[in-house]
């Protein structure tokens, strides 16, 4: 994957050659489309106001063949507002986005009634059109399915996660398989996961300052799925007796603080072999200096 500095300086060398001249230099550039990453938005946000009417038309061009949505608003006041070329530009971005919309409940429609090559090209397509906002009915699809149709599903939302920043920090919780209510799982679930974390972690691992990587990747991992199964069941609350409201309101809780001070405790013997991964989020920490960062929510710990 290319780093931002990279994706930067092949962009502004884009749009120098459109301010000289070179017509399609920046929405036709198929490395700025190959690979781009929805955190690189910013570098080309800043450029809708460039004073050069043809370089903020590329650029919503650009946005338009990356399905970009973050746009969307800016664009729309563009397109009452900027001059002829522009607005064209607008236009099309603003089209090909409205043919989206029309086109996703039609693909979910495929998704939940057939099977096949229908489903798998439904799948297909809506990975490249999807929102944030159909991530719930393909997650619902995603619990009903088994097999390729399920793998299926989960590389169409994938591709919509990695196009926007805020699922990503969640991508752990996203891809998980939805759970249906059961409430003598349910009760297991919450006597076995406040045991772990109110009993065994509290006794065992709170008195300590400093813990092993291994001791502390095991923790992680426990922790991971406890929150992996209070996300899975949020939705499940209505159908359980009231009492398991209090219950799984107090895992939450217990989950938070138990998160808190893991990641206030130093990890000897780590190197960045061990692959630690944070407890808030479940990402790949980097060792930098003398202490280790998630790269997505920007959890700190000290080694």
């Amino acid at each position: 994957m290319k780093s931002r500095l990279e994706y930067l300086e092949r962009y502004l060398d884009a749009v120098d050659f459109v301010t000289s001249g070179r017509k399609g230099a920046i929405y036709s550039d198929r490395w700025l489309t190959a690979n781009y990453d929805p955190d690189f938005y910013s570098v080309i946000e800043k450029h809708l106001g460039n004073p050069d009417d043809r370089v903020r038309a590329e650029t919503v061009m650009l946005l338009t063949v990356l399905k970009e949505r973050r746009a969307a608003d800016r664009i729309r006041e563009m397109r009452q507002t900027d001059n002829e070329r522009v607005g064209m530009a607008c236009l099309g971005y603003l089209s090909a986005i409205g043919e989206d919309d029309v086109l996703i409940p039609k693909l979910v429609s495929t998704l939940e009634y057939e099977r096949g090559e229908e489903f798998r090209k439904a799948a297909v397509r809506i990975g490249s059109v999807g929102r944030s906002g159909d991530i719930p009915v393909l997650r619902k699809i995603y619990g009903q399915t088994v097999g390729d149709m399920r793998s299926q599903i989960r590389d169409a939302m994938v591709r919509i996660i990695d196009r926007d920043p805020e699922l990503k920090k969640k991508r752990d919780l996203l891809l998980s398989v939805p759970v249906f209510p059961d409430e003598k799982s349910f009760d297991r679930f919450l006597r076995t996961g406040t045991e772990y974390l109110d009993v065994r972690y509290r006794n065992s691992v709170r008195p300590l300052n400093r813990i092993s990587a291994e001791t502390y990747n095991n923790i992680v991992r426990g922790i991971r799925n406890i929150r992996v199964r209070l996300y899975n069941e949020s939705n499940n609350l209505i159908h359980y007796p009231a009492e398991y409201t209090g219950r799984y309101d107090r895992l939450v809780d217990l989950l938070s603080w138990s998160v808190e001070d893991l990641s206030s405790k130093e990890v000897f013997h780590a190197s960045p072999e061990n692959n630690i991964v944070c407890a808030r989020c479940g990402s790949n920490m980097v060792l930098g200096g003398d202490e280790w960062m998630c790269i997505d929510c920007g959890n700190r710990m000290r080694v």
